[in-house]
């Protein structure tokens, strides 16, 4: 419980009720490896906090998963466009890994907004950081190569290629795992020589 705290005093200051009543709106989970927290056509009716473990969202295009991100220990998640506007989510989320999680319910969290507005700035923060990242892999997937985007990926994110299998890393990048693989092989060349 004290790790989400400490994340969220990075750019909230809160007095002890305010903290009180943040921790009991927190509801932790344990979500096995493969399971779902959401699927295409639900409503995002929460947001997660990772305290272990790792999940990723995904479009279906054609039966096609397109992964849009991952999320790792102390990030935060949820759809934005389901959360706030009520709409059914076009994303699914995956667990990656055995994850411990910590849930903010949408009723609970309207609830504390009301009570202590100072948490809408919570929000605000979260939606600043999922933009600047949509922004960030936008740019990367029209102005980069794919070797150049996975080269990225492996400074920015070493998570991913640590953690990731080739053909969700793949997915991510917008290339064929057997391009991804000749790419690696080029990468790990180049990086010996």
């Amino acid at each position: 419980m004290q790790t989400i705290l400490s994340n969220v005093a990075q750019f909230l200051e809160l007095n002890e009720n305010e903290q009180e009543a943040f921790k009991n709106i927190l509801k932790f989970r344990q979500i096995k490896k493969k399971e779902h927290l959401l699927t295409e056509g639900e409503f995002c009716n929460f947001g997660v906090y990772i305290k272990k473990g790792c999940i990723r969202h995904y479009y279906l295009n054609d039966g096609e998963e397109s992964t849009g991100n991952f999320f790792f220990e102390e990030d935060w998640f949820t759809n934005f466009e389901s959360f706030l506007n009520g709409n059914p989510s076009r994303l699914n989320v995956i667990a990656m890994e055995d994850c411990e999680l910590y849930f903010i319910y949408k009723n609970d969290f309207d609830q504390l907004v009301t009570q202590y507005p100072v948490f809408n700035s919570l929000l605000q923060v979260m939606m600043e950081r999922a933009i600047s990242c949509l922004t960030d892999k936008g740019m990367a997937m029209s102005l980069l190569s794919p070797e150049e985007r996975y080269i990225q990926l492996i400074k920015d994110a070493p998570k991913v290629v640590e953690r990731i299998s080739l053909k969700h890393i793949a997915s991510f990048l917008g290339v064929k795992p057997e391009s991804l693989s000749r790419i690696r092989t080029r990468v790990t060349l180049s990086s010996k020589s």
